[in-house]
């Protein structure tokens, strides 16, 4: 469950979206989007659990890259299949936002949990200021866990 529990916080924020086709184009010329920065807030576990959340991000088109960095505190709970406090730490991943919507983020992953495929569902928007962050991710665990946990963020711009 712990290696569950990383695998889902490092794709928290960060995960590769669904994207559409666009036409090409002889020069492209990168600008920056709205996950362009550093944000700090809290997400919220199982148990009335939080943990304290940065993010470091640098968005380019609609490519998104940085680090994560998670306190203490934060409970995932999978029902019958059990639970574990999120240890703190790094995670760096990279991703992309759908180009006709950059302020939105829906992606998707599956991580492998004991030869299970555990699929991570995230959801993200960026508020019209590009000032805060509202994220959830529902973690699909097997049916015969009893539930899917889901983890809310809530990020503020720092810079």
């Amino acid at each position: 469950m712990k290696k569950l529990i990383l695998s889902v916080m490092a794709a928290l924020m960060i995960l590769p979206a669904a994207t559409a086709f666009a036409a090409p184009q002889a020069v492209t010329v990168e600008k920056s989007g709205p996950y362009e920065g550093t944000f700090h807030g809290v997400v919220y576990g199982d148990n009335g659990s939080s943990a304290p959340l940065s993010l470091q991000l640098t968005h380019r088109d609609d490519d998104v890259q940085g680090s994560l960095a998670i306190g203490s505190g934060l409970y995932v709970k999978g029902g019958v299949c059990g639970g574990a406090y999120v240890p703190s730490g790094v995670q760096y991943a990279s991703g992309k936002t759908d180009p006709r919507d950059s302020s939105h983020l829906v992606a998707s992953a599956k991580v492998d949990v004991d030869r299970f495929d555990i699929t991570v569902r995230l959801e993200s928007d960026v508020s019209p200021s590009g000032d805060v962050i509202q994220a959830k991710a529902k973690l699909d665990l097997p049916w015969f866990c009893g539930r899917d946990p889901v983890l809310d963020a809530t990020l503020y711009r720092s810079n």
